[in-house]
């Protein structure tokens, strides 16, 4: 790693939670750590198995959450990645969230709300087709995330994926654990 390299890694994370996410809003802190992934994407000629990880970090002066998610690392060729950012909108009283993938170009906004015990993340892809993302089955060490599509502008939901994750490493931290003064900007 290059020394600016450490810098911008500092620079970015986060110790902990900032003051202007409640407590009761903080949907991803029990994601924090890495995960192992193993699920399938389901296409029009079939399920395709996937396998790989996804690491959570507090970013941004702890207003935000960053996630990587990187697959094919079980080394069947490159692997692959994209990034999640999640920025809590303390008006809304929701996450917005932006997912990006440079290899094929895509991206998605969604906009995220606690519905029961799931986290449900409904948008659109870049080129408008909806979106639903959810979390569910959360505990400590284990959930499961779907991926789905409309055709019918979200009248009806196909699944496109869906991925079972086991922690790997990372805390567990309260979500009420934030510091003291965590409003201020950086000095």
């Amino acid at each position: 790693m290059k020394p600016h390299d450490a810098e911008f890694v500092a620079a970015l994370l986060a110790p902990a939670r900032d003051d202007s996410i409640p407590p009761e809003m903080d949907l991803y802190a029990p994601f924090l750590g890495t995960w192992k992934l193993a699920g399938a994407h389901f296409l029009p000629e079939g399920q395709k198995p996937v396998s790989g990880e996804v690491v959570f970090a507090r970013v941004l002066g702890g207003r935000a959450i960053q996630d990587v998610w990187i697959f094919g690392t079980e080394g069947s060729g490159p692997p692959r990645a994209g990034t999640t950012v999640r920025v809590y909108d303390p008006v809304e009283r929701a996450w917005n969230v932006t997912w990006l993938d440079p290899i094929s170009r895509a991206r998605v906004q969604l906009v995220a709300r606690k519905v029961g015990g799931d986290i449900v993340q409904i948008g659109a892809s870049a080129d408008g087709k909806p979106r639903r993302w959810v979390f569910s089955d959360v505990a400590e060490d284990r959930f499961v995330w779907r991926g789905e599509h409309s055709d019918d502008d979200g009248r009806t939901w196909q699944l496109n994926a869906e991925y079972c994750a086991e922690r790997t490493a990372g805390l567990v931290r309260s979500p009420s654990a934030n510091r003291a003064g965590s409003s201020r900007a950086p000095s």
